[in-house]
C-alpha cells in the first residue's frame, strides 16, 4: 500500500475517455475491435510504473521474463506466444515500439519509463499494420510531445537499498513555428543480492540514465513534422545465479551441481567437483568469484512527418537505432572457477515507414510501404578452463533486409455494422556469417575444432485480417475477427561444433524456419452504469504453426520448429463508482501447448508440454482513492497480482518450474 502527495483535482467518477492508436490513428479504446490493455500517462505516474516491464502487474495474459538476469535480454510472452532465447540476433514474437518506431534489440525491450503519454498493449496478431514479428501481439510505448504552453515537472523519489530516482521534463514554444521538449530520468539502488565471495561487490544494483529531446515544427498549416532524439545507458552488477540441484542421467556437464543425497564426485552430498554447496536457503546471497557486469547502452532518433494533402494525410517515419550490450556472468554460481560466460553485441538498425490514409463516403482505408535494415555484430566466450574443459569462443554477423506492403481498408455496411479487411505482403533476406573456436581440454589437440558457417535465408509471406464490428448500442461494441501473424526463418547463434559437446552436430540445426500463428477472436467492449464502469472481454483460439520453440542442449541453446495450439480468455473491468475512486481489475485464462517436445535425457522422447511464462490463470486488481488537501491531493493506492504456476523452459524441466504466487 503507498501513499501519495500529488498536485491536482480530485477526479470525476464519470470515465474518461482512452485515446489509442492501435490502427495508426486516433480512435477512443471502446471503438476499436481489438483486445486492448492502455495505460494513460497519469496512470503510469500513479501506478508506480518505472520500467518498460512494470506494466505486466495490471496487463491480463501478458508475462515477463529475463532468462539471463534482472535487466538483461527480456521476453515478453502474450498470449502464450513468446521467446525464451537470449542470443542478441533473435527478436520477439511480440513486438515493442516507442514512439512508432519498432526495437529490434531484446536488451532494448527493458528501459526506464518517463514522460510518457500512454502505453498500448495490443493481443493477438498485428500483421497487417504492424507486419513483422507480431504473432503475438505488440506494446507501443508513446512520449509525450513538446506543447505550446509553457511546462516543466520534477519528480523525486527514495527507497531501500539506496534507491534513488528522478524523472523531469521542461516544455513550450521556441518559435511561432516550433516547439520543444526535454524529458530525463535517473534511477540507481545498490546491490540487494549479498556476495560471501572475498572482495566482490553485492549483486543486482542498478545505475540507469536516459533523456530525450523532441522538436515539434510546423512550417505550414497542412505539414507537422516531429524529431526525435534519445540515448540511455544501464549500467549494473547483474548474473546473481543460485546455485540449484540437477542431475543430468548421462553424466553430461549439467552434472555439476548435484541433488543433496548424491555424491558423486566423492566431495560431499551435493557438492559440485570442488567440495561446494549453497545450502543455506537464502535467495537474497550467493559465493562468486567474478563480478557479474551488464552494461546496456541505446541511441537513437527519428523524423516523423504528417502532411494533409486535400482529404488524405500522408506519414513518413525514418529511424534510426543502436544498441550495444556487455554481459558477463559467474555461470556456475560458486566461488570456484568452473564456467565463466560473457556475451557482447552491437546491434544497428534502420526503419522507414510510408503511409498514405482516406476517407471515401463509408470507407476509410489505409495504405503504406515499409523497409527494415538491421545488423548484429555479436559474439560470446564460454570459459571452463578452470576445470580444463573448454574455451568456447564465438563471433557472428548477421544481416536482415526486409520490405513490405500493406493496407487496411474499413467499410460501414449499416449504422451500426462495419466490415474490416486488410493484407500485408513481406520479403525478408537474412544472412548469417559464423565462426567459433572450441579448445577443449578433454580431447587431443589435433581433434580441436573451428566451425565456419555462412548461409542466406530468403523468407516472403502474406499476412492478412478480417473483422466484423457491431455496435449493438452507443456503448457496446461486439466484434469477431480472424488474423493472421508470421515471424521469420533465422538462425542459431549458441556454439556449434561438429563434435557434440554443444549438442549440435550437424549444419542443419543453425537455421530454424519461420512460424505462422491464425487467430480466432470474439470480444465486448461495453460502458456500463451510466459510464462510470467499463466491462471489456475476448475469447481466442490459436492455430500456431512451425512455432519456434526454445531449448536447452548441454551447453547450447537451441531453437527447433514444432506446433502448438493456445486458447483463453481475458476480462478486465474499469470503474470510478464515486469521486476519487479508481477501481481496475483483470482476469485471465490461458491453456498453451506445444507439441513433440523432446524429453532432456537424450532418449528421443517427445511430450506435449506446457509454453513458457504461461500461466492458467492469472489476477490482478488496483483500488485508489484520491482527495483534495489543501491546494494538491492525498491518495491511497493499493494493488495485487495473481499468477499461476508457469516454466521457464519449453521442457517443463522441475528446476525451471515457478510455483504460484501472489504479490
Amino acid at each position: 500500500m503507498a501513499v501519495l502527495l500529488a498536485s491536482g483535482i480530485v477526479q470525476a467518477a464519470a470515465l474518461e475517455e482512452v485515446i489509442v492508436t492501435a490502427q495508426k490513428r486516433e480512435q477512443n479504446l471502446q471503438d476499436v475491435g481489438v483486445s486492448v490493455t492502455a495505460f494513460t500517462g497519469k496512470q503510469i505516474d500513479e501506478f508506480g510504473f518505472t520500467n518498460s516491464v512494470d506494466i505486466v502487474a495490471q496487463t491480463p495474459n501478458l508475462s515477463f521474463g529475463t532468462p539471463t538476469g534482472e535487466g538483461n535480454n527480456a521476453s515478453l510472452t502474450l498470449r502464450g506466444v513468446g521467446l525464451s532465447d537470449f542470443n542478441d540476433n533473435n527478436e520477439g514474437p511480440v513486438a515493442v515500439y516507442v514512439d512508432e518506431v519498432y526495437i529490434s534489440a531484446l536488451s532494448g525491450v527493458t528501459f526506464q519509463l518517463f514522460d510518457l503519454a500512454r502505453v498500448e498493449v495490443l493481443r493477438g496478431p498485428q500483421g497487417t499494420l504492424y507486419g513483422r514479428n507480431t504473432t503475438g501481439g505488440l506494446v507501443h510505448f508513446v512520449s509525450e510531445r513538446p506543447t505550446e504552453e509553457n511546462e516543466g515537472y520534477v519528480e523525486l523519489t527514495g527507497g531501500e537499498n539506496s534507491q534513488f530516482e528522478v524523472e523531469g521534463a521542461i516544455s513550450g514554444s521556441l518559435t511561432d513555428i516550433m516547439q520543444g521538449r526535454l524529458s530525463f530520468a535517473h534511477n540507481e539502488h545498490d546491490g540487494y543480492v549479498h556476495n560471501r565471495g572475498p572482495g566482490n561487490n553485492d549483486a543486482n544494483n542498478t545505475d540507469n540514465n536516459a533523456g530525450r529531446l523532441q522538436l515539434a515544427i510546423q512550417p505550414s498549416d497542412t505539414i507537422d513534422v516531429l524529431l526525435n532524439g534519445h540515448a540511455s545507458k544501464n549500467d549494473a552488477h547483474m548474473g546473481a545465479w543460485q546455485h540449484e540441484s540437477t542431475y543430468s542421467p548421462d553424466g553430461g556437464i549439467t552434472s555439476l551441481a548435484l541433488p543433496a543425497d548424491l555424491d558423486v564426485y566423492g566431495t560431499c552430498p551435493g557438492c559440485d567437483a570442488f567440495g561446494y554447496v549453497d545450502d543455506d536457503g537464502d535467495p537474497w546471497a550467493g559465493a562468486y568469484d567474478r563480478d557479474g557486469k551488464l552494461i546496456v547502452e541505446n541511441k537513437g532518433g527519428s523524423v516523423h512527418l504528417d502532411w494533409e494533402v486535400s482529404d488524405m494525410t500522408f506519414t513518413s517515419i525514418t529511424a534510426y537505432e543502436q544498441f550495444k550490450r556487455t554481459y558477463q556472468e559467474d555461470t556456475d554460481a560458486s566461488p570456484s572457477k568452473i564456467v565463466h560466460n560473457t556475451y557482447d553485441s552491437k546491434i544497428d538498425q534502420f526503419t522507414q515507414e510510408f503511409r498514405l490514409t482516406g476517407t471515401v463516403d463509408k470507407l476509410q482505408w489505409l495504405t503504406g510501404l515499409y523497409f527494415y535494415d538491421h545488423k548484429v555484430d555479436g559474439g560470446f566466450e564460454i570459459d571452463a578452463s578452470g576445470i580444463d574443459y573448454i574455451i568456447g569462443d564465438a563471433n557472428y554477423e548477421q544481416k536482415t533486409a526486409s520490405w513490405s506492403a500493406f493496407g487496411q481498408a474499413e467499410y460501414e455496411l449499416a449504422p451500426s455494422w462495419t466490415l474490416i479487411g486488410g493484407l500485408r505482403y513481406t520479403e525478408e533476406k537474412r544472412k548469417l556469417d559464423y565462426l567459433s573456436l572450441e579448445l577443449n581440454g578433454l580431447l587431443p589437440p589435433d581433434q580441436n575444432t573451428m566451425y565456419d558457417y555462412d548461409n542466406t535465408i530468403d523468407h516472403n509471406n502474406v499476412t492478412g485480417k478480417v473483422e466484423l464490428d457491431w455496435h449493438a448500442s452507443e456503448d457496446t461494441l461486439l466484434y469477431g475477427a480472424i488474423s493472421a501473424g508470421n515471424k521469420s526463418a533465422g538462425f542459431n547463434t549458441g556454439l556449434l561444433d561438429d563434435t557434440g559437446v554443444f549438442g549440435n552436430t550437424i549444419r542443419a540445426d543453425v537455421d530454424y524456419d519461420g512460424e505462422e500463428l491464425t487467430s480466432y477472436e470474439i470480444g465486448v467492449k461495453a460502458d456500463v452504469f451510466g459510464g462510470t464502469s467499463r466491462i471489456n472481454a475476448a475469447a481466442f483460439y490459436y492455430d500456431y504453426s512451425d512455432f519456434q520453440a526454445f531449448a536447452f542442449v548441454n551447453l547450447n541453446q537451441v531453437i527447433f520448429n514444432t506446433d502448438a495450439s493456445i486458447s483463453g480468455m481475458e476480462l478486465e473491468f474499469v470503474s470510478q463508482p464515486i469521486d476519487g475512486l479508481d477501481i481496475m481489475l483483470g482476469a485471465a485464462y490461458l491453456n498453451a501447448e506445444a507439441n513433440d517436445i523432446p524429453l532432456n535425457d537424450g532418449s528421443g522422447i517427445t511430450r506435449d508440454r506446457d509454453m513458457t511464462l504461461s500461466p492458467e490463470y492469472s489476477l490482478n486488481g488496483l483500488f485508489r482513492y484520491q482527495w483534495p488537501v489543501f491546494t494538491g491531493s492525498l491518495a491511497v493506492q493499493t494493488d495485487f497480482t495473481y499468477q499461476d504456476e508457469t516454466y521457464f523452459d519449453i521442457q517443463n524441466q522441475p528446476v525451471s518450474r515457478q510455483g504460484s504466487y501472489d504479490v
